[in-house]
Order: structure tokens, then C-alpha cells, then sequence
């Protein structure tokens, strides 16, 4: 009696829990009462490169949502290193054709034999140590890949950044040159009262100030879009930031030594060093499939107690058995050829990209070393002739026009000319800096300072 009451009760608690288990899986994408969507908080503050590059770190929600990956990973390991769990067996069996009658008082049925067991899989051939050497394989695999973006994350924002840096310049330029034109209509006006200048000069003057004028708002709508831009790297409290960013473009030539680059490239860049754990965790994997050939065996033990009876046909005392027992499976259909095929597939396949991205990262570092060559030799044409010679050519201008030798049109040409300049140059000193970044996110380095 004592037996079938503790198999009932075993019985009741796992259907107890499938009940249970089925309920909470009923719906497992419904959102959850505790899900709020919060709104962003807006801010203003002086910023660097290096504190922006810091609160991304620590605010970015796409790079908190990779680190989940690292965690998944981590947790692929552990389950990896777990046996798997035994089975328990528990039986009951009563013979009903004779229960319950009884001749001359006697009770004919027959024993009742409860039985309790347990059973072990035990995985043999190498199972568990490819499968555990796989898993912390694609570990590594994806602690590189966050590596990567991280690495990326900086990069994109660097360039984010020197986007707003530059759109900043350009508008402070534009500010200049319209706020000199907005003098010169001043000027033009009074000469005009004067009888100084007649009415076409001063009417090109204001056309040439409310063009500056279009200008000016193109400008401040692009540098508040540069602005903006900059709050996707952060987190939800940015949303509204506006930035008063702090840096400079101009930035010291480097030289590099190529040879160096790519060699630092195909060593320590993370999508290099990820392709190359997904190669070795497949390769893991093919091991583990030819493993899997080889059939678990399954060893139990037992106990059963047998009922005493007294019926005329089968007199049987009480009984108690201890038994072993050993299964395994007979692999005559399925000799896992096709999950050895696939393995192999797949572990060839992750060479192949490890070469491809190998041969990708070496072109991508020559393009990125020449192009960053061709834009510091950009730069330095400016720094050395272009832009002083500008600069030159409009105060002579607007010294010869106050003096009377020069007309409005050439002055009016100097100014357009001058602001051109400059504004190509703060496009150059941009290009060049992405260029650097470009050559150090194609070469693995990191170490841009503005």
C-alpha cells in the first residue's frame, strides 16, 4: 500500500508540472505588464570625441542588445558540459481476473509487483568532448564578433562625429560670410543715400546677401541634422541631445608602413579572428557527427517487490528482485552518413570564407592606405597654396573696391570664391579623417584622436 501511494503521489507532481509548463507557454510573445515604452530626455552639453565615444560604450542599446550573444554562447558551453539527466521508472502491475474473489475466504488474486528504476545514458566515442569543444569554439567565435562591434560601433560613430564637427565648421564659415555681406548691404545702402553708388550695385548686393541668407539655412539644417545623427550611438535619454562638440579636423599627417597594416590586419582584426573560431568549431563539428555513429549505451537498476498471495493455484510468498539492465540502439538504418556529409559541408564552406575574408581585408587595407594618401596630399595642397591664396585675393579685393579700383562684381566674385574654398577645405579636412578611419578599421588599429 505504502509503493502505491508514492507512485500515485510521483505520478501527480509530473503531470502537475506539464499542466503547469503548458500554461506558460500558451503565449510566449504576449507582452509583458511590466513592458513601458520611455520617452527620450532632452539635453545640452559640451562634448569630445573621447567622452562620446565613452558614453556609446556604456549607452548604446545595439551593442547591448549583441552582448546577449556572448551570454548565449557562454550558457551553449555549460549545457554542453551537462550529462544528460537519468530516467526514472516507476510500475505498478495487478492481475484482474482473479482480483477480489475469494473461495473459502481465501483471496485468489495473484501478486502485485510494484517496481522502481533508474537509467543512465552514457555517451561514449568522443560525444562530449566535441560537443563541449565546439560550443567554446563558437564562444570564442562570438566574443571576437562583439569584439568586431565594438570595433565598428567607434569607428561609425567616429565618423558620425566628424560629420557634426565638420557640418559645425561649415556652418561657422557660412556665418562669416554672411554676416560680411550683411555689412556690406549696410555699407551699400548708406553710399546709395549718399549718391555714392547707384541702385544696380546696391540691388546685387542684397540679392548676393539673401542668396548668403539661403545658404546660412542650409547650413544650420545641416549641422542640426549632423547633430541628431550623433543620438543614434546613445541611449534612450539622448534622444533629444544637441551637442556643442569640441575638436579639431586639422590632424597631423601619419605614415604608415603597409606591409605592417596588412599584416596587423589578417592577425588581430575580430571578424578575422571570429571566422576562423566558426572554422575550427565546424571542423569540431565534423568530428562530433562521425561520434555520433557510435550508439549511447543506456545502463539501469532496478528493484521490484512482489506481493505475498494465498490462492490455490499459485501459492507465492513475498518477493523482493535487484536487476541491471543495458540498451543501446543498432545502428542498421542510420549510419549518420548525411549529418557527416553536412558537417563536412559546412566546415569546408567556413574555410572557404576565412580565405575570402582574408583576401577582402588585404585589398580593403591597399584601398583604404591609398585613398587616405591621396586625401592628406589634398589637405596639405590647401594648407600650403589654395586657401591662403583665397584669402589673399579677397582682402585685396575689398581693399581695392573701398579705394574705388575694383567693382562690385569683383568683390562680389572674391567673397563667393573665398567661401568655396573654404568650405572645400572643411570637406577635405573631413575626408581626410574618414580616410583614417577607414585605413584603421581595415587594418584593426585604433588610436584617432581629434
Amino acid at each position: 500500500m505504502k509503493h502505491k501511494t508514492l507512485t500515485i503521489l510521483v505520478i501527480s507532481l509530473l503531470s502537475a508540472n506539464v499542466v503547469l509548463a503548458d500554461s506558460n507557454s500558451t503565449n510566449p510573445a504576449a507582452p509583458l505588464a511590466s513592458w513601458v515604452v520611455t520617452n527620450s530626455i532632452p539635453a545640452t552639453n559640451e562634448i569630445t570625441l573621447d567622452e562620446f565615444l565613452n558614453e556609446v560604450a556604456e549607452a548604446n542599446l545595439d551593442y547591448a542588445a549583441q552582448r546577449y550573444n556572448v551570454d548565449i554562447a557562454k550558457a551553449a558551453v555549460a549545457i554542453a558540459r551537462e550529462f544528460q539527466n537519468p530516467t526514472l521508472n516507476l510500475g505498478d502491475s495487478h492481475e484482474l481476473r482473479f482480483a477480489g474473489r475469494y473461495v473459502n475466504g481465501v483471496d485468489q488474486s495473484e501478486p502485485e509487483a510494484l517496481n522502481v528504476g533508474i537509467a543512465q545514458t552514457i555517451p561514449i566515442g568522443g560525444k562530449r568532448k566535441w560537443g563541449i569543444r565546439m560550443a567554446t569554439q563558437n564562444y570564442h567565435s562570438a566574443a571576437a564578433t562583439l569584439d568586431d562591434f565594438v570595433r565598428n560601433l567607434k569607428l561609425n560613430a567616429s565618423e558620425a562625429f566628424v560629420g557634426a564637427l565638420a557640418a559645425q565648421r561649415e556652418l561657422e564659415q557660412q556665418h562669416k560670410t554672411t554676416d560680411y555681406l550683411r555689412q556690406l548691404v549696410a555699407v551699400q545702402d548708406h553710399r546709395f543715400k549718399a549718391g555714392d553708388i547707384g541702385e544696380t550695385d546696391l540691388t546685387q548686393s542684397r540679392v548676393d546677401e539673401l542668396q548668403s541668407e539661403s545658404d546660412l539655412l542650409n547650413a544650420e539644417n545641416d549641422a542640426q541634422v549632423a547633430q541628431l545623427n550623433l543620438n543614434n550611438f546613445l541611449g534612450r535619454d539622448r534622444g533629444q541631445t544637441t551637442f556643442i562638440l569640441r575638436g579639431k579636423l586639422e590632424l597631423e599627417p601619419r605614415s604608415f608602413d603597409l606591409s605592417q597594416l596588412i599584416e596587423n590586419a589578417l592577425q588581430t582584426r575580430p571578424d578575422l579572428v571570429a571566422l576562423r573560431h566558426a572554422r575550427d568549431g565546424a571542423q569540431s563539428g565534423v568530428h562530433l557527427a562521425k561520434a555520433n555513429r557510435i550508439p549511447d549505451p543506456t545502463v539501469g537498476v532496478g528493484y521490484t517487490y512482489s506481493t505475498a498471495t494465498e490462492n490455490f493455484v499459485n501459492p507465492t510468498p513475498q518477493m523482493d528482485y535487484l536487476g541491471v539492465s543495458l540498451s543501446f540502439q543498432l545502428p542498421l538504418w542510420n549510419r549518420n552518413k548525411a549529418e557527416i556529409t553536412t558537417a563536412r559541408s559546412v566546415a569546408e564552406q567556413t574555410q572557404k570564407q576565412v580565405e575570402s575574408a582574408e583576401l577582402k581585408a588585404e585589398v580593403q587595407v591597399r584601398e583604404s592606405f591609398n585613398t587616405y594618401q591621396l586625401m592628406q596630399e589634398r589637405v596639405q595642397k590647401f594648407q600650403s597654396e589654395t586657401l591662403k591664396g583665397a584669402d589673399d585675393v579677397l582682402a585685396a579685393k575689398r581693399f581695392s573696391y573701398e579705394h574705388g579700383n575694383s567693382t562690385l562684381d569683383d568683390l562680389l566674385m572674391a567673397q563667393s570664391a573665398d567661401n568655396d574654398v573654404h568650405q572645400a577645405y572643411n570637406s577635405a579636412l573631413a575626408d581626410a579623417a574618414n580616410a583614417l578611419m577607414e585605413l584603421e578599421r581595415a587594418a584593426g588599429l585604433w588610436d584617432v584622436k581629434f
